[in-house]
């Protein structure tokens, strides 16, 4: 944490009182002791095994298991295992288009179970989201639907969770906010804020821009930082393990834009509400400290 001034301390001191509250609301890690424990976890274990058979072609970026992070940390959420993958030349086409589709981008896909750990659930970031959200057309999406479909057809329909998007319109669930300094300045200054939280881990950085020379394809600079906090993240997903899709971890996008540098983020909340219909505290302190801190490192 940076502690520069005593109305900072407090902060730091509301989080960590915050923390402790949560933590005694959550369940057990030591679920994953259990018979019913174990089942579901080699369950998902094994939807990723398959997985990855069917993604072969594709660029792995990082694997982030949600749970067993959290539960080196004592903290329990159920299986949740998120795979990022690329290809490089979509990802070209579509930040082109609209920069803050980088936020979706590359390709997700989740593997987890529910709090009931009834078995096995598949999701992913779908291009009919992406349309919405980022204003695309269907044949902006044609090469990102294929690609989906290539990796996801060998699944039956049945484990695939499905979400309803009639409530999803243009930059849902969107915090944008512009840096009062250049590119590379703001990159530095988030990525150091981030280093200096002490319980967070830097899990990639994608560079849009240097992706899209070899396609010949104009990007402006645009860069991704993948990064995550797996004991306040595993309690912010403890009722809620599909935001191991989309708020966790977390993707914060750093672009230039009509002369200026923006940054871009996933608002927990709104994905809570998109896919459980409610929130809670953890995710909400989470919320406030991701403003906090990169506010700080963006202003002059």
């Amino acid at each position: 944490m940076f502690i520069q001034n005593p109305m900072k301390k407090s902060l730091v001191f509301l989080y960590i009182f915050l923390g402790c509250l949560i933590q005694s609301c959550n369940t057990s890690p030591k679920i994953f002791e259990t018979e019913e424990g174990q089942v579901i976890r080699l369950e998902v274990d094994q939807v990723v095994m398959r997985l990855d058979s069917a993604m072969s072609n594709f660029e792995m970026i990082a694997r982030i298991d949600h749970s067993r992070l959290a539960e080196s940390e004592g903290v329990y959420t159920p299986p949740s295992i998120v795979t990022i993958f690329s290809n490089p030349e979509v990802n070209s086409r579509l930040i082109q288009l609209n920069p803050l589709a980088g936020i979706d981008l590359p390709y997700k896909v989740l593997c987890y179970s529910e709090p009931d750990l009834a078995g096995a659930r598949i999701a992913f970031t779908s291009p009919e989201f992406i349309m919405l959200r980022h204003g695309l057309s269907q044949n902006d999406l044609r090469d990102y639907s294929a690609d989906i479909t290539s990796v996801t057809k060998s699944f039956s329909r049945e484990i695939f969770s499905a979400t309803d998007l009639s409530g999803i319109d243009k930059n849902f669930g969107l915090v944008v906010t512009k840096s009062d300094f250049d590119f590379q300045t703001t990159l530095g200054n988030l990525m150091k804020a981030i280093q200096g939280q002490g319980d967070t881990e830097v899990f990639g950085e994608i560079d849009f821009k240097n992706e899209a020379a070899p396609y010949d394809i104009d990007v402006k600079p645009t860069t991704l930082i993948l990064f995550g906090a797996p004991e306040p993240g595993g309690k912010a997903m403890n009722k809620c393990p599909k935001l191991g899709l989309d708020a966790f971890c977390q993707k914060l996008l750093v672009f230039e834009k009509d002369n200026g540098v923006f940054i871009a983020y996933n608002d927990i909340v709104a994905f809570s509400e998109l896919y459980y219909d409610t929130s809670t505290i953890p995710q909400r302190v989470i919320n406030r400290r991701l403003k906090s801190v990169f506010e700080e490192a963006i202003t002059e």
